[in-house]
């Protein structure tokens, strides 16, 4: 706005006309401007709506585009996985193809060889037979001469064909024995020949790789395993007898025996071949019981090497459901026969190497016990003595199981005695199903663990309290099913079935073992060379130490089948070690002469029990499981409950000096009190050879806790040069010679972890076990080596 002082001259005005023009101006350039902002705007809103629509279609686009992309991977993909499908039914098609036809090649090889040896031996035999008659007779015409020699050469026909082909059965299992000996020894040679020497031809053949150089020694042996398997199982099926057992012992060791073994043999468990029913009706015809029985299944629900097992009705009872058990015509023929060619396989060996004479006393110990399978009269007998021997052990146990206390019963079937022969066995059914069937277990909603460890404990109370126990203990014959008693549902049942081949055991041996599990335990090496003694065991070497590494393996932590698989391979090469040390006279530790056969039995169920573990695949402390067992055994058989009658020498003793007596004597009270103390004996001498002080005190512990110490009880005296050695590391160390805090792996024993890291073959024993991890085994490892001479000593 103008000042006033510009006064109102036209000058003024004009100055004030031209700036009003100018203002004019610039308000219409700022209408101007408003209206191009708002046209820039309308047009940048048109922008950004053209923009999203076409994000908006692009991200439809994309969409589309997407789903099309998706669906096109997902038909590519059903499709790949339908070849996938198609690919590798042909190629299992090809592999069993390949096996099936090798098996079955390797079968027809056995069966050749078998016919060809059958002749060969015929015609010697008819070369003999003609010389004899020749030499015996001047005129071969004449008839007498013509019926000797004609009776000669056909008795071994006949002989064959009333003894349901033994003699040229024979024949056949020798066949077949050589045939998987020589397929063994052909594997040990190809991988003697293309794997072990793989390593000299590597580095002038990797310009060139060839098929298959990446095999392994293990794909080598499988492959070797799986034609084997087929073949020993169609071979068995056809010898039948005691090689029936035999697969059935072969396909419980899951532990050891490879799985294609355990897999096919598992088979003949309780689907071997069975008799006729014709056959199995005149059986019970003869025995007078058919018509007591209101129904008889007419197929078995089982099949062994033995006998086979009907289910039945006995007429006039509502709840009848029993079992029968016949034997089959020809098994009492054909086991016998092929205990005689074991004893003569054993026997060859024996005189071959007389180091493995117990392999004979083990044959006949065999032979001894499964000809009482038999006698049904004497399983019946075994059956009854089971049932006392499990209805003692619920009334003296609580049954539940070690780690979970889950309760359970144990079932052995009871036999009805007036309708049984030695032919014929009647008995109580048995509800379950084998203890490896796993949907069985999942009814049972408890842990394989629990199960295994009921088990465990029922074989340990028959073994180390009882006086019988089965020989047999195969998945076959043992059941499972939910609940302790009919129609509860809390806890489990175990079955325990076929009581054919079982072990009565002596009070003396059955204490021996006893002792032996115990000090196992323990490590009471004293109690486990009184337990050798007491069995009758003897040992050509004095070395306490390997006795019981190898009495405490066979009693090893039951484990998942590879862990259990390599423990045993770890052993067998430490053993293997040891055994090429050593001269050929004292490579078997055992006497021969001196071998309880009972103790074939006792190693047999223990490897059989751990078999099975494995195929349940879990982890047990089996010992643990023993243990009280064991010590309740000992102390049944009330061997360390005597007490001597004549006083205690050292009550007519003359001490020189009774106050160093009282001062030792209150220690040994303070000991006594504070549980620092089981027993002691004391003897101060004095220098001139005069007792100064002579003093007892407490029991003498562990199992012998009930005998009160005295100054005539024998100690076992191997720690004793432990004190001697103490003393002179402590002298060394006093003198310089050695340091209390230097690692002992240093200078002082240089062998005890040599290495700065765990060793490869300790690390892969270790594998599959939770407990033994690669991190852990490492960690004990490193602080082993960090044990000094203080830690010993203290």
């Amino acid at each position: 706005k103008p000042s006033s002082n510009w006064g109102t001259s036209t000058n003024h005005r004009n100055k004030i006309s031209k700036i009003d023009d100018e203002e004019q101006k610039l308000m219409d350039y700022s209408d101007l401007m408003w209206s191009d902002e708002t046209k820039l705007s309308k047009s940048f809103e048109k922008k950004m709506t053209m923009m999203e629509f076409a994000q908006n279609n692009k991200e439809k686009l994309s969409f589309d585009m997407n789903s099309d992309y998706i669906l096109n991977v997902t038909r590519k993909q059903e499709q790949l996985e339908a070849e996938n499908k198609i690919l590798t039914s042909k190629c299992a098609k090809l592999e069993a193809q390949n096996i099936f036809a090798s098996a079955q090649v390797v079968d027809y090889i056995a069966v050749i060889l078998g016919i060809f040896s059958a002749v060969l031996f015929y015609y010697i035999y008819y070369i003999f037979v003609c010389w004899s008659c020749s030499s015996l007779f001047q005129d071969e015409s004449c008839f007498t001469a013509l019926i000797i020699k004609c009776s000669l050469l056909l008795s071994p026909y006949i002989y064959d064909e009333f003894n349901y082909g033994v003699t040229y059965r024979r024949f056949q299992v020798f066949a077949v024995a050589f045939v998987m000996i020589a397929r063994i020894k052909l594997v040990k040679w190809r991988v003697q020949k293309y794997i072990a020497n793989r390593s000299d031809d590597k580095a002038q053949s990797e310009s060139l790789p060839q098929f298959g150089e990446d095999i392994t020694e293990d794909d080598i042996w499988e492959a070797n395993y799986e034609i084997n398997a087929r073949f020993l199982y169609s071979s068995i099926l056809r010898l039948r007898g005691l090689w029936t057992k035999t697969a059935q012992y072969l396909s419980s060791r899951a532990d050891f025996v490879p799985t294609a073994y355990v897999r096919e043999l598992s088979k003949l468990m309780d689907e071997a071949p069975s008799t006729e029913w014709i056959e199995v009706k005149n059986v019970l015809s003869k025995a007078g019981i058919l018509n007591l029985f209101s129904h008889i299944d007419e197929e078995p629900i089982a099949s062994a090497s033995i006998g086979q097992v009907h289910v039945a009705k006995l007429n006039g009872k509502v709840d009848s459901k029993v079992v029968i058990k016949v034997q089959h015509p020809n098994s009492q023929t054909l086991l016998t026969d092929d205990f005689v060619s074991l004893k003569i396989i054993a026997r060859i060996i024996s005189i071959l190497e007389p180091e493995y004479k117990f392999f004979e006393i083990l044959m006949r110990e065999w032979a001894n016990e499964a000809v009482k399978e038999l006698d049904f009269e004497t399983e019946v007998e075994h059956l009854q003595t089971a049932n006392e021997s499990i209805e003692s052990m619920k009334k003296s146990n609580i049954m539940v199981t070690k780690n979970d206390s889950i309760p359970f019963s144990v079932e052995i079937p009871t036999p009805f005695k007036q309708l049984c022969s030695k032919h014929v066995l009647v008995m109580s059914f048995c509800e379950g199903k084998r203890i490896d069937d796993m949907d069985q277990i999942d009814k049972c909603n408890v842990p394989k663990t629990a199960i295994m460890d009921a088990v465990a404990q029922a074989f340990a109370y028959m073994m180390y309290v009882s006086d019988i126990f089965n020989g047999d203990p195969h998945p076959g014959n043992i059941f499972i099913r939910p609940g302790t008693l009919k129609g509860e549902e809390e806890g489990f049942t175990i079955s325990l079935l076929d009581w054919g081949l079982a072990k009565r055991l002596p009070l003396s041996k059955r204490l021996g073992f006893c002792q032996m599990v115990y000090a196992a335990s323990t490590f009471d090496f004293g109690l486990m060379m009184t337990g050798f003694k007491t069995l009758g065991l003897k040992m050509k070497r004095e070395n306490v130490a390997e006795d019981m590494e190898g009495i405490r393996f066979l009693l090893r932590d039951m484990a998942p089948r590879e862990t259990a698989r390599r423990r045993i391979k770890a052993k067998m090469k430490t053993d293997m070690k040891r055994f090429e040390g050593k001269k050929k006279g004292e490579r078997v530790p055992v006497d021969s002469k001196a071998y309880p056969g009972e103790f074939f039995f006792f190693v047999r169920t223990n490897e059989l029990l751990h078999g099975l573990g494995s195929k349940l695949a879990v982890d047990i402390k089996f010992l643990d499981i023993l243990k009280p067992y064991a010590e309740k055994g000992i102390l049944q058989s009330g061997k360390y409950m005597s007490i001597l009658k004549h006083p205690d020498p050292i009550l007519n003793e003359n001490l020189h000096d009774l106050t160093l007596k009282r001062k030792i004597d209150e220690i040994l009270n303070e000991l006594e009190v504070s549980n620092n103390l089981a027993g002691a004996q004391v003897c101060v001498i004095g220098k001139h050879g005069n007792t100064l002080s002579h003093n007892v005190k407490g029991n003498m512990g562990s199992i012998k806790n009930q005998q009160a110490m005295r100054s005539d009880s024998l100690v076992l005296g191997f720690s004793v040069t432990k004190s001697t050695t103490a003393t002179l590391a402590h002298l060394m160390a006093q003198k310089d010679y050695l340091s209390y805090d230097e690692p002992i792996c240093l200078r002082i024993w240089p062998e005890f972890c040599p290495t700065p890291t765990a060793p490869s073959e300790l690390l892969k024993a270790s594998e599959g076990n939770s407990e033994d991890s690669k991190e852990n085994v490492e960690k004990r490892w490193k602080w082993k080596r960090t044990i000094t001479l203080r830690h010993i000593l203290n």
